[in-house]
């Protein structure tokens, strides 16, 4: 019987399970090209990082479209960009899980910050095109549309290679990540910059408004930057909203003082401004210019010493103030400040230290050192200019400052003293620094010693000593702080002096003497008075002394209160006072709010607009630091339509009493010093007690000083008329040169230049100028005056050193003879 052939069994494989709908097998996964690798790498990676390198270095869009990088958050936010796709390709070639997930999510922020840039970018596609076909800088603008393009490709590859244990993040997580981080970031400096665009181009109306705004919301370092960095459109909104109007420097700096009520350079200099941009606009753009400016990285003043020598008897002093400079910084910085002088001082003195030489200055018009002064500043060379900016101002600027040894220079200023208690004493206001480019360190200290032969007393503190020769020193170290009236203020006893102090002439020293003599006169009590009270912040502390002091106000005097406060806040009208009015507007005062940093200008006019064709009219300014110029014409007429201070008319108060507190620029008051009688009220005590010394001064005497020159023929002087140094003949001078300039005539004016040069004052019409070379002098058409007629402060150690001459003369001499 046949057996049935047996089959081998076959065993056949279980079935494969069906594969993930996202999963694409390994050995069928699509092989990218190296063309398509290289495309990406060039388009999504090289590209957007190049082209945030090219505008961070060379600012091209923020200098003449809008600013696409404000922040370096912004620089960060973009630079997702080109590192989010490396890793995307990075990723597509490992395949690691981890990387693809990290890969994912940065894939995500670069889609978002890409699109969001492409919107920004959207406008300029036409002109990226153009750029492209014709100069090949197309692709700049363009960068955000081609990352947007090139992200995307990489998340489709992504999307495809993704592994089954690492599920794919959804595409919303990394843009809204990317979104979040931008908005957190761009709407305080873009709301900032709009606001900041309002305020200067806007109506009146937008202006308070967009000013209070910045007050509580705005961002100040985006504030403080548009100071230094200019940009045609303050940002991208500012630049679909408006094609004309523009922020400038000198706008955003007024802006930034009306918001805070701080100078924009009372403040170190933003360390995070784009080195492009300011390179494009030259790291000082004030250098060589007629203002302070913002500060300069790296500039310091690292010496100061102010030595001085004070006569009580003829009621003057000289002070001379040596200051040195240095940089760490690369390259050559001009050292910039604006010093406030004592009342009715003047400038005799100027010195620069070149190689450790003394180098003196040549003195003529102001125009004519000006312009030798920017001549040599193009041509790199050593000059200091000394001159004036407005009543007992003067700008020192100074240049080059390079790294190694300091820059020295010194400052000889001749001053008067205040008299006091009916003459019984004098008071010596030091000078101080209102406003600079450069940086103090807060431990820095400035070395001060004063002498005299009458005592001295002084709130500052230090050291005062009465040497052996009978004379009383004051030796002291004050911050800068302190170097401010009413700190720095030194009084001297003039007990028994005489009333007449007389010098040689500096011209004419045989033909003609100086003199002085004090007088006693009576202060006019005034019809009317209008109170200008600045409501800026810097005021807060002051209002309260201020509404102190109104208690001595004569009673029966008209009076009104005005108050700067974004407007004019009208605190009292016009009319007669009594103890109660008086109480009530005490109450006012105190009550007021500060904000910000006001224009007093507008209620000036107001104040103006209040003098009546009969009667004294004073106006009392009490304020803070005024950075601003001339306010804006009511009808919005340009500068060529009206004048820098339209309200300024024929009739004017009787005087303008000037009361600053702090420290600062006061621009208004360089303006209307030329308009109408112009008085700075000595801070030599608090605000109040100096407020209540003004008050009770109406109506009663008090000495003041007269000087003239006077042929010495035929002259007779009292016995016991006080011989003094030769600043009581600079004095006079200084008088007469304020006197002519006063005057129309060009002759006058010809002639208070030809006195104040002569006298080698600087003066409002005239300036100092130290030139490096005699060739240089010679172009300008300029010649340094003869070291040996300048002014000097005695120094102690000389008088050591004559004394100890002479005993050793003596003792040799005793020696021969013995």
């Amino acid at each position: 019987m046949n057996e049935p052939l047996k089959q081998p069994l076959s065993v056949e494989p279980p079935p494969e399970p069906p594969a993930p709908p996202h999963a694409v097998p390994r050995k069928e996964a699509p092989r990218r090209s190296s063309f398509a690798t290289i495309v990406l790498s060039l388009f999504g990676v090289l590209l957007p990082a190049g082209t945030l390198i090219f505008e961070l270095s060379f600012g091209w869009c923020a200098s003449e479209l809008f600013d696409p990088v404000p922040t370096p958050v912004h620089a960060i936010l973009i630079a997702c960009v080109p590192v989010a796709n490396l890793l995307a390709l990075v990723a597509t070639h490992r395949r690691t899980p981890s990387l693809m997930r990290v890969a994912v999510f940065g894939s995500g922020m670069a889609l978002g910050i890409s699109l969001i840039y492409s919107f920004m970018f959207l406008p300029l596609i036409p002109l990226g095109l153009i750029g492209l076909i014709f100069y090949g800088l197309g692709l700049l603008p363009l960068s955000p549309h081609i990352a947007f393009a090139m992200a995307l490709v990489l998340r489709r590859r992504l999307k495809r290679l993704h592994s089954p244990s690492a599920p794919m993040a959804r595409p919303w997580l990394g843009m809204a990540v990317a979104l979040v981080a931008f908005l957190a970031v761009e709407v305080p400096v873009t709301g900032t910059r709009l606001a900041l665009h309002v305020a200067v181009n806007g109506t009146p109306e937008n202006q308070r408004t967009a000013l209070q705004w910045l007050r509580k919301l705005g961002h100040e370092e985006t504030l403080l930057a548009s100071g230094y960095v200019a940009t045609r459109r303050s940002s991208f909104l500012a630049y679909a909203l408006s094609f004309q109007d523009t922020v400038s420097l000198e706008e955003a700096r007024d802006t930034y003082y009306r918001v805070t009520g701080r100078m924009f350079n009372s403040v170190p200099k933003p360390e995070n401004l784009r080195p492009g941009t300011v390179m494009r606009f030259n790291q000082d753009s004030d250098q060589g210019g007629q203002t302070v400016g913002g500060r300069v990285p790296g500039l310091s003043l690292v010496h100061s010493e102010m030595k001085g020598s004070v006569d009580g008897d003829a009621a003057l002093a000289y002070l001379e103030w040596t200051m040195s400079f240095e940089t760490t910084a690369e390259g050559q910085s001009e050292a910039r400040t604006q010093v406030v002088l004592p009342p009715g001082a003047v400038v005799s003195r100027v010195t620069l230290y070149i190689d450790g030489q003394e180098r003196e200055a040549a003195f003529a018009g102001t125009a004519q050192v000006r312009e030798a002064y920017e001549k040599v500043v193009r041509a790199r060379r050593d000059p200091l200019l000394v001159t004036q900016r407005g009543k007992d101002r003067i700008q020192v600027q100074c240049f080059p400052v390079v790294k190694g040894p300091p820059m020295k220079i010194k400052i000889g200023i001749t001053t008067p003293l205040v008299p006091r208690d009916e003459g019984r004493f004098a008071t010596l206001l030091l000078p101080t620094l209102v406003e600079r480019n450069f940086h103090i360190a807060e431990e820095f200290r400035h070395v001060v010693r004063v002498e005299s032969q009458r005592p001295l007393t002084t709130p500052a503190g230090g050291n005062m000593e009465q040497r052996k020769d009978g004379v009383s020193e004051w030796l002291a170290a004050l911050s800068d702080d302190v170097l401010h009236p009413p700190q720095a203020v030194l009084t001297v006893q003039r007990k028994g002096v005489p009333e007449t102090a007389w010098t040689e002439d500096l011209l004419e020293p045989a033909a003609y003497v100086v003199r002085q003599q004090v007088r006693n006169a009576v202060a006019e009590v005034p019809e009317r008075v209008v109170l200008v009270l600045d409501g800026s912040v810097g005021m807060k502390d002051a209002l309260p002394e201020v509404a102190a002091a109104l208690s001595a106000f004569p009673q029966g005097t008209e009076l009104s209160v005005l108050a700067a406060l974004d407007g004019v806040e009208e605190l009292l009208p016009l009319g007669k006072v009594d103890a109660a009015v008086l109480q009530r507007v005490s109450e006012r005062v105190r009550e007021l709010s500060p904000a910000g940093g006001q224009d007093s200008s507008v209620v000036l006019a107001r104040a103006w607009s209040m003098v009546a064709s009969e009667g004294r009219t004073v106006v009392l300014w009490v304020h803070g630091p005024h950075p601003l110029g001339p306010m804006m014409h009511p009808d919005g007429l340009s500068q060529s339509e009206s004048p820098d201070y339209w309200w300024l008319t024929a009739r004017h108060p009787d005087e303008i009493l000037d009361v600053m507190v702090g420290r600062g620029p006061n621009q208004v008051a360089v303006d209307l010093s030329t308009f109408a009688p112009f008085r700075t009220v000595p801070r030599i005590g608090s605000l109040e007690q100096d407020l209540k010394d003004l008050f009770s001064s109406w109506g009663h005497a008090a000495p003041t000083f007269s000087r003239e020159r006077l042929p010495v023929a035929g002259l007779e002087l009292p016995p016991g008329a006080a011989k003094t140094s030769s600043h009581l003949a600079r004095l006079w001078a200084r008088e007469e040169v304020s006197r002519l300039s006063a005057v129309i005539e060009p002759a006058a004016r010809t002639k208070a230049i030809d006195l104040a040069a002569r006298h080698q004052l600087v003066t409002e019409l005239t300036g100092a100028v130290v030139l490096e070379r005699q060739e240089q002098y010679d172009e300008a058409g300029l010649t340094p005056v003869d070291p040996g007629t300048v002014p000097g402060v005695p120094e102690p150690e000389t008088w050591m050193l004559l004394a100890v001459a002479c005993v050793l003369l003596i003792a040799f001499r005793l020696r021969r003879t013995a």
